[in-house]
């Protein structure tokens, strides 16, 4: 960024159904920083149905990190494309708290959004950030065999023409969340992965245009696939069970075939929210008998259920056996078993009827789809997905993120600063991270039944290492932090905001001096504070440099030094009488224009006051003397009056 960046926006009201918002303003630097929702990121929405139209409400869950202060969040969605969404009025998401980050929700109907962000400090807009591109709309996790996962016949699949057709691209085998990235792009190239474990494109990309077109939202798609598994391998795995005659491409060692599935519902589904799962899967079990692979599958959709801690979480199931040219009834019934015997299972397209005869499938092995085979089953699909099957299916929605209590505590020195996990339980897990991976960390390896793949994550993606500490409460310095928490049972991973202490400044020791220890009812006090690199925090609330008050009674003034996370210790109290009673000789000078409290010392009074008229007036009052000296005067129709007397 340059030294100035500028914001030239002006806000309209809505005019019938379209938002025009603009707004200027000039920052030198950036106050605030949006961190979630990552570019391209989509948030699972709420509903669909058909016979309205009704796109489905969603909500925006947002976080981000600030440099100045600011006492109020607020956030607006816009359509990239005209028709695609409806805009939002402003929307206050957050109130500063103390923390030092925000977090807020921003809800909105399914859409392509640009999203702004506007931290705002008395009743002034301070900075404004934004997203190019959030996206509220359907999400899906794909399982299944190489016939999900992608062949490998050097097929790689057509790209997405549309902008809203989203992935991970970034897949890896690894069984530790640690490896995982973070982040979301368009499905644009044919080496696209679509993670956790997917290498190419298949045919998620030509039915996320599909669907992007028909339903009007973005689509994100997570591929979990395992090429040259069997339905009885996916249950083991899912169970930690031992693999029976599994080939050693399917890594039982990482958890596999179902581990990259479990990866999806337990860490990342926690950041999008899931539709379903679409399942595509049969091939290798031509001779199993249906209610064996109706047993394994339900016990893949049980597990699922906990992984994601959604009972009800619904399921696509594909009919599919065909392979070598042939079909087989064992896969093809079991599946349709599972569909008749579950009200969150749904039927997918049978793929049985796309056939090397019909130009479908790859001569080879007469197994994977061809190129017209991809764009044959992603209509097939298409057409179960919208017939009745988003008004019936309940989805699950991102997980608000959980709160970090931040402490700083000033000691003589060093402050002692630590990070507490708001959520604390004898049975969670907790894990933080204090740095990004690096590339030989972040490196991401993926199998099929023949290959392996090596890949990085893109430059703008979160790689977060989670290894920093596993308790409770850290004790932390400058940097930057972020915490998840595994939940038990399930496993689901809960993620904090990203904590960014990088610029932390702690406060200097104050001291301030007051321009009299005594004044008399009415009269001015200065307080004046030195060496603080913040803010001056004043005992009476009041904040500067500089204290100019008039003191009703007697009272103790002390002074703290804020700075943007932390507060000093104050200093000793500083006690000052009002009381019009000196105990010490008072020297008087100056002009006396109006009706004043009157001085009183128990030693002496000497003056050169002006008691000017019309309406000067004042009292002096001593026990030993009180001596008007050269330069005193009481004009005409002044009222003055001494005497020798003591005071209480």
């Amino acid at each position: 960024m340059g030294s100035f960046r500028y914001f030239c926006h002006s806000i309209m009201k809505k005019l019938i159904a379209t938002a025009l918002i603009s707004f200027c303003s000039m920052v030198s630097i950036a106050q605030i920083t949006v961190s979630f929702p990552m570019e391209r990121q989509v948030f699972q929405r709420t509903g669909f149905n058909h016979t309205t139209n009704f796109q489905g409400d969603g909500v925006i869950q947002i976080a981000g990190n600030f440099e100045s202060e600011y006492d109020s969040i607020m956030a607006m969605v816009e359509p990239r494309v005209v028709g695609q969404g409806t805009a939002t009025s402003w929307q206050k998401i957050h109130t500063r708290n103390g923390k030092p980050y925000f977090k807020g929700s921003l809800s909105a109907k399914g859409g392509w959004y640009k999203l702004y962000v506007q931290s705002w400090n008395n009743g002034a807009i301070t900075d404004t950030d934004t997203v190019q591109r959030v996206g509220i709309g359907e999400v899906f996790a794909i399982a299944g065999q190489s016939n999900a996962q992608g062949g490998d016949e050097a097929v790689a699949g057509p790209v997405a023409l549309d902008d809203r057709v989203i992935a991970i691209n970034y897949d890896n085998d690894t069984t530790t969340f640690n490896k995982l990235a973070i982040g979301f792009s368009k499905i644009d190239d044919d080496s696209s992965s679509i993670g956790s474990f997917h290498y190419v494109p298949w045919n998620w990309a030509r039915l996320g245009d599909i669907l992007a077109d028909s339903l009007n939202v973005p689509i994100l798609f997570y591929g979990t696939a395992h090429g040259g598994t069997s339905v009885i391998w996916w249950k083991q795995a899912a169970l930690g069970e031992p693999l029976t005659g599994a080939p050693s491409y399917v890594r039982e060692e990482i958890g596999a075939p179902y581990q990259a599935l479990k990866v999806v519902l337990n860490f990342y589904i926690s950041l999008t929210g899931l539709r379903a799962i679409i399942w595509h899967q049969g091939e290798t079990d031509r001779f199993i008998t249906p209610g064996n692979y109706r047993d394994n599958l339900n016990a893949i959709i049980t597990e699922s259920r906990t992984d994601s801690e959604n009972a009800s979480l619904a399921w696509l199931v594909c009919r599919v056996s065909y392979t070598g040219g042939q079909t087989y009834n064992g896969p093809w019934e079991g599946q349709n078993l599972v569909i008749d015997g579950d009200p969150n299972v749904f039927a997918g397209p049978d793929t049985d009827v796309l056939t090397s005869g019909t130009g479908h499938r790859e001569t080879v092995q007469n197994v994977h789809f061809n190129y017209p085979g991809l764009f044959e089953f992603s209509r097939l699909l298409e057409i179960q997905i919208n017939s009745t099957f988003l008004q019936n299916s309940t989805p699950c929605t991102a997980e608000e993120f959980m709160d970090v209590n931040f402490s700083c505590t000033p000691s003589n020195s060093p402050y002692t600063l630590s990070l507490t996990s708001a959520l604390t339980s004898p049975n969670h897990k907790y894990a933080w991270s204090n740095r990004d991976n690096t590339d030989l960390e972040a490196r991401g390896k993926s199998h099929s039944a023949n290959y392996e793949f090596i890949n990085y994550p893109p430059a703008d993606y979160l790689r977060l290492n989670w290894e920093f500490d596993s308790t409770s409460s850290i004790m932390v310095g400058a940097g930057r932090y972020a915490l998840n928490v595994i939940k038990p049972t399930s496993e689901k991973i809960l993620f904090s905001p990203i904590i960014d202490l990088t610029s932390l400044t702690l406060p200097t020791n104050p001291s301030f001096t007051a321009s009299a220890t005594q004044v008399r009812p009415g009269d001015t006090l200065t307080l004046t504070g030195s060496n603080c690199n913040g803010t001056y925090l004043w005992s009476t609330t009041e904040t500067g440099s500089s204290l100019l008050l008039t003191p009703a009674s007697t009272a103790s003034y002390t002074l703290a030094c804020k700075t943007l996370h932390c507060q000093s210790n104050s200093t000793a109290p500083t006690e000052v009488v009002v009381s019009s009673c000196f105990s010490n000789p008072l020297s008087l000078t100056g002009n006396v224009n109006g009706t004043e409290a009157p001085y009183q010392s128990q030693q002496t009074i000497q003056s050169t006051q002006m008691v000017n008229q019309p309406s000067g007036n004042i009292q002096y009052t001593a026990v030993k003397s009180v001596l008007l000296n050269p330069g005193f005067k009481a004009e005409n129709g002044a009222l003055f009056q001494a005497s020798i007397s003591d005071c209480p």
